[in-house]
């Protein structure tokens, strides 16, 4: 009976379903979404901040948010820079690259209110990794929260549980252009849902409207005949289709009153975890895999009893996301997220995932998981989850049986159940790459790398190489792979455990400088009526492991919905927007202008200016139009200081040229702030009329031979970019001049177990001593370093010292030339001090890692000794003294 009755219940169910759709089958509207992301969410509340009067947005769950929300990554990651200084944590490597702004700041603000209120703390996770933290379910009340105004006044309707499977195509124009989508309900195949758009935003997690539209896209990894890419492999022997950024299946665990130990997964195995703690590279360290293994390393475990709560790099602490000690709540929760040991890479995939697969399609365990049905990706889905659990029991295994003190052991957590799902997982994987659309521009490495040296560790903060014409919102980060390898035991093969690894070229070791995205990389190189968002946007592999954070993609939504509103309203195609100034700077404007309704997004990436700055959006404007003087070192603004005639008569000289009328005449008053200045310029000139493009031919707008597909910078005449590190000057190098007479003494400051160097004595920080004839005041010989970065170790090696230290040479009287050079082959360095007889030669000096700062004086010794001072009394920071030179002067 009971069965009868569910069967009934089902039948119901279903024809009052397909009765609903039967009546709701055809939908017209202004703009159709698709994907609930956090990319697809800012999209949908930019055009309708922007007036589009009917929006629709589809997703193919229920929760809104994206990676914040469904996909679990509580713990939020946003643009970062090389520089010290900032507004970021102070314990991360890097910091924040500039201030919050637009609907990210937005959401933030939001979500570390409602921690305040909560937890006792805007961010109370004090992660390592920080600094913002939050509840997944508890952030996506949120998000909705903001959406809503919208739903309820029914210019947005949100429809939940569909994808797209076929799309509509007018194929009658220059370009095919997508008028309609059609979506099937999650878990069957069969479109019961008929929108037709007038434009079709595709912020989905795998490109969903982009494959079913038909339009170009590429996946993988790219070679490097392809864009010229310095990273890009030469051939793609060794990139599988099926190679990319991985997935990880993040968890959400919460302190639990006793032991709350989760069940033994099937096919468990401690020896994928080698790399997931100390204690298990300790025991496993030596088992042999059948791929080169480059970096193993390991973090700790937990903290000891007693010192959880300080931020402090473990398992434990590297992404909590509330600290159970210092929050009102008192229970702790933690984001399991990391990549040592939880990503699951997409290549070699296991034999019992690869069986499953063919057996849906032969060759489907080569595909890539873009191009995957959505039964073939749970497969992949089920055994990431499976892989995620499997992490979760050696913690609280095979971990907590050999940690010396249990306190704070994973075995005390239990997951989540905030996600309301059957295992307590999140709904999504963590997707870190997408499908990448093939857009009217490509964004390469070589675009936006740093050229100050081979890695992240020589760069210096600066403005990318190329500051793209149509740039609309700023960005900067390392390009960040995780290991994208599987490699498997020598002796068990694919049946058997396996760990990931770092493939050549897919690494962290390179970072951007302070870049733009352009709008053209929303737009397809050939299709109309679609604009991709999320991380289906015009990049390359490499530029794509950059721009995929949550800021990032929220501010892509918001460009994609404040393009796609612009061109509603004018009624073109996204294409024309960016060889049309006036339309450009409508999207500019609907990002970065006075509105009461959000916040005013970055364009361009000062360092210093913050939404809350009564000039912000002058200066944004104005920077985007090239109308400031501008060096590509000049990462601040400075506002509120004075701006000086030669400055005021650039900037005036530069925005003129922008401006149709060449006669007008503008007239500021003196005595204004550069912040003031542009206020009044910006007032004064942005109803003028702007110079219009000048488009030479129809694929090549600044006749320079290169096609606009492959130019960057559409309307300035050039030659095509080329990836090279600016060569470091001779004052940088950490190199004495060669043409030192032989009556110069060259002193090396190094330990006394570094070779002796030909032609340098050597100092090995010791008190001085008259039968030797120079050293330090105090025993320094304890603060010697050497870096083993450089081959010469007169550069590789330094003294140092945090306060301030005192060296002393016998000389003859005279004049001499004194050379010193500060710096240190492997760190950044700031605040370095040097006097030489009394003079201060190097003040307050910073150096980065890898290069160094040389400075010469002519000093006079009258007392048979010369006194060199390093360092300053009271400070904090390091000066590194590397060599000195003694010349008599001639």
């Amino acid at each position: 009976m009971k069965k009868k009755i569910a069967l009934l219940c089902w039948l119901l169910s279903f024809f009052s379903e397909n009765f609903l759709f039967a009546q709701q089958a055809e939908e017209q509207t202004d703009l159709l979404i698709v994907g609930g992301t956090e990319s697809g969410w800012a999209a949908a509340i930019q055009a309708a901040r922007l007036g589009v009067e009917s929006i629709t947005l589809v997703l193919d769950g229920d929760w809104l948010g994206g990676q914040y929300t469904e996909q679990a990554l509580a713990c939020v990651d946003e643009n970062k820079g090389p520089g010290k200084v900032g507004w970021g944590v102070d314990w991360h490597p890097m910091k924040r690259s500039f201030h919050r702004s637009g609907l990210f700041k937005e959401l933030m603000d939001r979500i570390e209110a409602f921690n305040t209120q909560k937890y006792g703390s805007p961010m109370p996770g004090r992660p390592f990794h920080g600094p913002s933290t939050f509840r997944p379910a508890e952030a996506e009340a949120i998000f909705r929260e903001l959406l809503q105004p919208y739903i309820q006044s029914g210019q947005i309707r949100l429809i939940t549980r569909h994808y797209p499977v076929k799309a509509d195509i007018d194929r009658r124009g220059t370009h095919p252009r997508l008028t309609g989508l059609w979506f099937a309900p999650v878990g069957t195949e069969t479109p019961h849902l008929h929108v037709r758009a007038s434009l079709t935003i595709d912020a989905s997690d795998w490109g969903e409207a982009i494959q079913v539209a038909g339009a170009a896209f590429e996946i993988g990894a790219d070679p490097q005949s392809r864009y010229g890419e310095p990273s890009a492999p030469l051939t793609l022997k060794d990139y599988p289709p099926n190679e990319m950024n991985p997935i990880t299946w993040a968890m959400i665990v919460e302190e639990s009153d006793g032991d709350t130990p989760i069940p033994k997964p099937e096919r468990y195995d401690d020896r994928c975890f080698v790399r997931t703690s100390k204690l298990s590279f300790a025991e496993m360290k030596h088992l042999e895999w059948d791929r080169p293994l480059k970096k193993m390393g390991s973090i700790p475990h937990w903290p000891p009893a007693g010192q959880a709560s300080p931020r402090q790099l473990s398992v434990f602490t590297v992404r909590r996301i509330v600290d159970g000690y210092t929050s009102k709540d008192h229970k702790t929760s933690i984001l399991l997220n990391y990549m040592l040991g939880q990503d699951y890479p997409l290549e070699r995939l296991p034999h019992h995932v690869s069986e499953a697969l063919e057996a849906t399609e032969p060759g489907a365990s080569m595909k890539n998981i873009v191009l995957m049905n959505r039964r073939q990706r749970e497969i992949i889905f089920d055994d990431a989850k499976r892989h995620s659990l499997c992490l979760l029991y050696h913690l609280q295994n095979f971990v907590h049986d050999r940690a010396d003190d249990q306190t704070n052991s994973f075995r005390h957590f239990h997951l989540s159940k905030e996600f309301g799902t059957p295992d307590h997982l999140p709904p999504k994987p963590y997707i870190r790459e997408s499908l990448r659309l093939k857009a009217m521009y490509m964004m390469r490495e070589q675009d936006g790398r740093n050229m100050d040296g081979p890695t992240k560790k020589f760069a210096r903060e600066r403005f990318s190489r190329v500051m793209y014409p149509d740039g609309l919102f700023a960005w900067q980060f390392h390009f960040d792979f995780h290991r994208t390898g599987r490699t498997y035991l020598k002796s068990e093969g694919n049946r058997g455990p396996w760990i990931d690894y770092e493939k050549p070229g897919r690494n962290t070791s390179l970072v951007s400088d302070r870049s733009l995205f352009p709008l053209r990389s929303l737009v397809p190189v050939e299709m109309d009526g679609l604009l991709g968002a999320q991380k289906n946007v015009g990049y390359s592999s490499i530029v794509s492991a950059a721009i995929r954070l949550h800021d990032q993609c929220i501010t892509i939504g918001q460009a994609a919905g404040a393009t796609a509103a612009v061109s509603l309203k004018e009624q073109v195609q996204p294409r024309e927007i960016p060889f049309n100034r006036q339309q450009l700077e409508q999207v500019r404007h609907a990002l970065c202008g006075e509105s009461e309704t959000g916040l005013a997004v970055l364009i361009w990436p000062f360092r210093d200016l913050a939404p809350a700055h009564p000039a912000f959006v002058a200066v944004n404007r104005l920077a985007a139009r090239g109308a400031l003087p501008l060096k590509v070192r000049e990462v601040d603004f400075r506002p509120d200081q004075p701006a000086t005639p030669e400055w005021r008569t650039a900037t005036l000289e530069l925005t003129m040229k922008a401006l149709q009328d060449p006669d007008l005449v503008l007239s500021l008053p003196d005595n204004l702030s550069r912040g003031e200045f542009c206020q009044k310029l910006w007032s004064a000139i942005q109803g003028v009329p702007i110079r219009p493009y000048q488009r030479l031919t129809p694929d090549d707008a600044d006749g320079d031979g290169i096609a606009d597909a492959d130019d960057p910078s559409l309307f300035t005449p050039g030659e095509p970019l080329q990836w090279m590190p600016e060569k470091l000057t001779a004052d940088q190098d950490g190199q004495p001049e060669k043409n030192i007479s032989n009556r110069a003494r060259k002193f090396n400051f190094a330990g006394s177990k570094t070779p002796a160097i030909s032609g340098f004595e050597a100092d090995h920080g010791l008190p001085f001593k008259e039968s030797r004839g120079f050293g330090w005041q105090q025993d320094l010989s304890r603060n010697v370093r050497e870096r083993k970065q450089v081959p010469e170790a007169y550069r590789d090696t330094f003294i140092f010292t945090r306060s301030h230290a005192t060296w002393e040479c016998v000389l003859p009287r005279g004049s001499y030339r004194v050379t010193v050079c500060v710096g240190d082959a492997g760190h950044e360095q700031v605040g370095q001090w040097v006097t030489v007889e009394g003079n201060t030669l190097i003040e307050d000096q910073a150096t980065v890692s890898g290069a160094f700062h040389e400075q010469s004086t002519t000093v006079d010794v009258s007392d048979g000794r010369l006194t060199i001072e390093i360092g300053k009394t009271g400070s904090t920071t390091n000066t590194c003294l590397n060599w000195i030179v003694l010349e008599p002067a001639p």
